[in-house]
């Protein structure tokens, strides 16, 4: 089987319960360019994020990295390619008893043979990156929510992975601590020359600096193409999410039996419960 992206999905089913998630969906992923994960809520954006990253496995088909089938992997093989990729969590996840500088030095602390001083150099140019230099010796307590993800962004990036993972990395940001952020991951993407995949909500942000969007809805991709391409499709259900229409063939309803129909069944439940009280 031919890879041509860095991340590559082949016919990938996951299911919560009988709900299917996905469908036999395919995706390819190149390397270099910022991919964003868009779709309603509910669609398995995040859900996608973590098959990719090896928290999840599907139930059918597979998720290639760098061209390994990640569920052929034993756990050392997986840990070794994780150590290929970065995570922003949406928290930021930082460890509160813990400095700024403490915080993007502990994954090179558990995972590399740096010596102080290369360490304490590795450090201050990440944070230097995120402009927080000179909040190296601040608790997570002191920061802002923006300065928090940018910090976490600082340690996604410390032990410098060809891959990283945000998950809502606009999300709960005021619009300058937003507009920071979308230019620090462009930026660090083109500088590191990263591979870089973010679920969003947020259409403006996303379209700004996505080189492809990943549509996801109904199980299924939508639509796998350009910012521009995706605003400007005729595809009903593209254009009901990209130019957020309340209306259209996008359900506002999660799937349930008729509602007359559930009634009834529910109101003969009580009634059986009352009798059997009595």
């Amino acid at each position: 089987m031919a890879v041509n992206g860095i991340i590559e999905i082949h016919n990938l089913s996951f299911f919560r319960g009988n709900r299917a998630i996905f469908k036999d969906i395919d995706v390819s992923i190149a390397a270099g360019k910022i991919t964003v994960i868009m779709g309603p809520s509910g669609t398995g954006k995040t859900t996608l994020l973590r098959l990719i990253g090896g928290q999840l496995q599907p139930h059918r088909g597979e998720v290639q990295l760098f061209g390994e089938n990640i569920a052929q992997l034993n756990r050392k093989q997986l840990n070794q390619l994780r150590g290929r990729m970065g995570v922003l969590f949406q928290s930021g996840a930082l460890f509160t008893d813990l400095t700024v500088f403490e915080n993007v030095a502990f994954p090179l602390r558990e995972h590399t043979q740096l010596n102080d001083m290369q360490l304490h150099d590795r450090v201050l140019l990440k944070l230097e990156a995120v402009g927080l230099r000179g909040a190296r010796d601040l608790m997570p307590s002191h920061l802002s929510g923006g300065m928090a993800r940018r910090v976490a962004l600082a340690r996604a990036v410390a032990l410098e992975p060809e891959i990283i993972l945000y998950d809502e990395p606009f999300a709960g940001q005021d619009p300058i601590a937003m507009a920071v952020l979308q230019r620090l991951i462009k930026d660090l993407n083109d500088e590191m020359r990263l591979t870089s995949v973010l679920v969003s909500h947020d259409i403006a942000e996303a379209c700004a600096i996505a080189d492809r969007i990943i549509l996801l809805g109904e199980g299924r991709v939508l639509a796998h193409d350009t910012p521009e391409a995706l605003q400007t499709s005729t595809d009903p259900a593209v254009r009901q999410f990209m130019h957020g229409e309340a209306d259209g063939v996008i359900p506002f309803h999660f799937p349930a039996p008729p509602l007359a129909e559930e009634l009834l069944c529910d109101h003969a439940s009580v009634a059986d419960n009352r009798g059997g009280l009595q």
